[in-house]
């Protein structure tokens, strides 16, 4: 399913395969362009890892298509293993705590 959803998206927004694989790669991705294609179209599974990075690679570049406008097309999806591990993640330290540690950067230099 998510396969077809991540083409979807890029389908909607007019990407081409060739944009989507060379931004995938500059991501980290270790797929070829064939193996993303058959991807996508549904013929081989992969790594969660590399689904997602290809799903980041898409929305990615669809932001960066309609940053000025009000343009919403329709999103890649992430695998449920990326989902949760967002909740783990620590939240953002409170700005009163960064400033402070900005000032005292800035002093010390």
């Amino acid at each position: 399913m998510q396969h077809q959803r991540t083409f979807e998206a890029l389908e909607c927004s007019g990407l081409s395969l060739a944009e989507v694989v060379q931004h995938y790669l500059n991501m980290g991705g270790s797929m070829d362009e064939l193996e993303v294609d058959a991807y996508l179209h549904g013929l081989i599974q992969l790594p969660s890892q590399e689904r997602d990075c290809i799903s980041q690679a898409v929305n990615e570049l669809i932001d960066d298509m309609f940053s000025g406008g009000s343009y919403h097309c329709c999103r890649a999806p992430y695998s449920p293993e990326h989902r949760s591990n967002l909740g783990r993640l620590s939240p953002p330290a409170p700005r009163t705590r960064l400033r402070s540690r900005l000032r005292t950067t800035r002093v010390d230099s």
